[in-house]
């Protein structure tokens, strides 16, 4: 969609990536769905078509406003996104948790909303009216998927917003943190584009398929080629497939969550095994499995919103 762009805006960047350098000389877009963006040069935009852009594209703000107004949410926000130092009086490791809401919310209003919601000494950084990060020292009180989701009920019915979390992983503080916050931010930016229907991600859950978005079409095509032929000749075959493996390929786990009888699951995972020669019982097995279901599924099966 950008592409037909750099005919006006030579010099413009394009990436599929949330911009983790979000420079004061550039001004960025992306599409509706969030899974291209745009940066162009200020000094190359008339007004007029500043306005025609914010008509056709959502703009990416630079992260700062009303809500960040502690000392230390200014102070990791300067250390994530500023170059800025480690912020003071901390130690040990930390985590960001990142969120994302499909509306936009008054800053204000989030701010409040999340203060009467969160633990004590977790660090409100708001991005923009629809992004934010909730910063958590590691400790035996950590928020987990369930804490979240009663959080994001909450702010759902008060506000009518939706919100989705990245839980980032824990890491001492140290010059490498922003760098690996900036990757967790493009995991969590791929996920909100081919995971709609998920609410929680994490590094484990985004990765198999950030993995296999990024490996050539024609690998995909030659070594998922045997299990794509299975899956075309019994269409249900990949849902149990699939469920095997996603619950710890445990046959009696995956038929009380297909409701089938055991002895059915039993019998599907053997014809696949049979057909494709992947054994799935096996770790090495099942993981090429996953990676093949993922691709199937991707190509073949309609995408939830």
């Amino acid at each position: 969609m950008f592409t037909s762009l750099r005919k006006k805006f030579p010099d413009a960047i394009i990436q599929h990536h949330y911009p983790t350098n979000l420079e004061a000389t550039k001004i960025w877009f992306t599409n509706e769905a969030e899974d291209e963006y745009i940066g162009i040069d200020k000094s190359e935009i008339t007004p007029e078509e500043m306005e025609l852009l914010h008509c056709l594209f959502k703009e990416i703000r630079n992260p700062s406003g009303p809500g960040n107004d502690s000392p230390h949410s200014m102070e990791w926000f300067s250390y994530l996104f500023k170059n800025g130092p480690i912020p003071s009086n901390i130690a040990g490791e930390f985590r960001i948790i990142q969120f994302s809401m499909k509306e936009s919310l008054d800053q204000l209003l989030l701010k409040e909303a999340f203060q009467h919601l969160l633990p004590l000494n977790t660090t409100l950084v708001l991005l923009d009216d629809n992004m934010g990060l909730l910063i958590e020292e590691k400790n035996e009180w950590n928020m987990d998927e369930e804490q979240l989701l009663s959080i994001s009920h909450v702010i759902e019915s008060d506000f009518f917003v939706s919100l989705s979390f990245f839980i980032g992983q824990f890491h001492v503080m140290d010059s490498y943190f922003p760098l690996t916050f900036k990757y967790e931010q493009e995991l969590f930016s791929f996920s909100r584009t081919v995971q709609k229907q998920s609410f929680i991600h994490t590094v484990v859950t985004v990765l198999p398929a950030f993995t296999l978005h990024h490996l050539p079409q024609e690998w995909k095509t030659q070594l998922f080629s045997k299990v794509t032929e299975t899956f075309r000749e019994d269409a249900e075959l990949i849902y149990t497939v699939k469920a095997f493996l996603e619950n710890q390929s445990n046959i009696s786990q995956t038929a009380k969550k297909l409701f089938m009888h055991r002895n059915s699951v039993q019998y599907r995972i053997d014809k696949f095994i049979e057909k494709t020669t992947i054994d799935i019982k096996t770790f090495q097995g099942g993981i090429l499995a996953y990676f093949a279901c993922l691709n199937f599924q991707s190509d073949n099966l309609p995408k939830k919103e």
